[in-house]
């Protein structure tokens, strides 16, 4: 075969195979920006899918690393997983009539558009309050009271916390706090504080009362924006996430994290996924 020939053959086939595969090609490329959209926390099981959550993230102004704390908890990353009430993949999209179905489901850009759709979704109709919200991608609105929906928010929250909190240099089972609260919605701010040594709770600010508990930050810019949403007045929202001390004393990293570290979660669950080692930064501790 003549040289050219062969040429144009391998290129005729590298563009079938993209067009026919085009979720593979892109699971497997880097981040077009050669920066990570995701943070050091995730191990392999997660990171591999990091085109398709950037991608997902950016359509419903979502944070990645809640995207992916999402799918970590529902399928630990495997994209043909099934739940026992017949949800499907990455994260666990129930096929109902008006969506794909259980085989399409598992391919991984059809799971996580659908996912993250009903995440923004359930934010946005739950006010911005994660808490509940993630509850409600569990188990519907309906169930939000019970005791099961309500760990799995709080586990989701904590992945997400430890991601950010990673992303910053802090180490993810260190003395730290991360502050939830909505920014734009009307009335008193309802809180959510959890972190590696505290378990998860929930306060609303109220001016008159005095209590040495964790506020919002004043004037202080948050370490991570989970979602961004317009609210049913037309205002836009926001939820924000401030890392301080155990204290409640916001803390400002001066450099993101950009090396990796290990993920105590998968060095736990999955014994065939490698480690990274650690180098935190630096923190400042506003008084």
């Amino acid at each position: 075969m003549q040289p050219w020939r062969l040429t144009l053959a391998v290129v005729l086939l590298t563009t079938i195979t993209v067009l026919a595969f085009p979720h593979l090609a892109l699971a497997q490329s880097g981040s077009p920006s050669g920066e990570s959209a995701l943070s050091p926390y995730w191990g392999p099981a997660i990171s591999r899918w990091e085109p398709i959550i950037r991608q997902e993230a950016e359509r419903r102004n979502l944070d990645p690393d809640l995207i992916a704390a999402v799918i970590w908890k529902e399928s630990m990353g495997r994209p043909r997983e099934h739940g026992p009430a017949g949800a499907v993949g990455l994260m666990m999209v129930m096929p109902f009539s008006w969506r794909p179905s259980p085989e399409e489901l598992e391919n991984p850009w059809t799971n996580v558009f659908w996912g993250a759709r009903a995440l923004a979704t359930v934010i946005r109709d739950g006010g911005g309050d994660l808490y509940y919200a993630l509850a409600a991608y569990n188990g519907s609105w309906e169930q939000v009271h019970l005791r099961v929906t309500r760990r799995y928010a709080a586990t989701v929250l904590d992945y997400y916390a430890r991601a950010v909190a990673v992303r910053y240099g802090l180490p993810a089972n260190g003395e730290w706090i991360a502050i939830f609260a909505i920014e734009g919605a009307p009335g008193p701010k309802t809180i959510t504080v959890i972190g590696p040594q505290r378990p998860l709770a929930r306060y609303t600010e109220r001016p008159w009362i005095q209590a040495d508990i964790p506020t919002v930050p004043v004037g202080v810019p948050p370490h991570a924006t989970a979602i961004t949403f317009i609210d049913e007045r037309g205002v836009e929202c926001r939820v924000n996430v401030w890392l301080a001390t155990e204290d409640g004393s916001p803390l400002v990293s001066l450099t993101i994290q950009t090396t990796s570290h290990a993920h105590p979660l998968a060095a736990e669950m999955m014994r065939d996924v490698e480690g990274w080692n650690s180098s935190p930064r630096s923190l400042e501790v506003i008084p």
